[in-house]
């Protein structure tokens, strides 16, 4: 049987994941938004500058959301190989948890 402490590592780690998958939708919604707001700016003001602007604004906005759900989409595949591929691994999910930067996933997901 799990330590008290154990499970309220598994719970507080499944917990993170619910409220970062939350966080996910809300920051899909402002990616949404940003996109449509930049894409209803005028086409040219002030000599054409706001058009070179407007690219690279929505080029940053592209790859952050880019970035974003790969880090979202590798924590989401991070939670499923610890509750249910490899729970029952040496150590169980705390093992897992615990050594979570011994994983390339877990690295890239950081990174991303």
């Amino acid at each position: 049987m799990s330590s008290p402490s154990s499970l309220s590592l598994e719970r507080f780690r499944l917990d993170g994941m619910m409220i970062a998958c939350i966080a996910y939708g809300i920051y899909f919604l402002l990616t949404v938004q940003a996109w449509m707001a930049l894409m209803q700016l005028p086409r040219r003001q002030h000599g054409g500058k706001n058009t070179e602007h407007r690219l690279a604004l929505l080029f940053y906005v592209f790859i952050t959301f880019v970035l974003g759900s790969i880090s979202t989409a590798l924590n989401i595949k991070y939670t499923q190989m610890i509750w249910i591929d490899d729970r029952d691994a040496p150590g169980g999910p705390v093992v897992l948890i615990k050594n979570y930067m011994s994983l390339r996933m877990n690295f890239i997901a950081l990174a991303s």
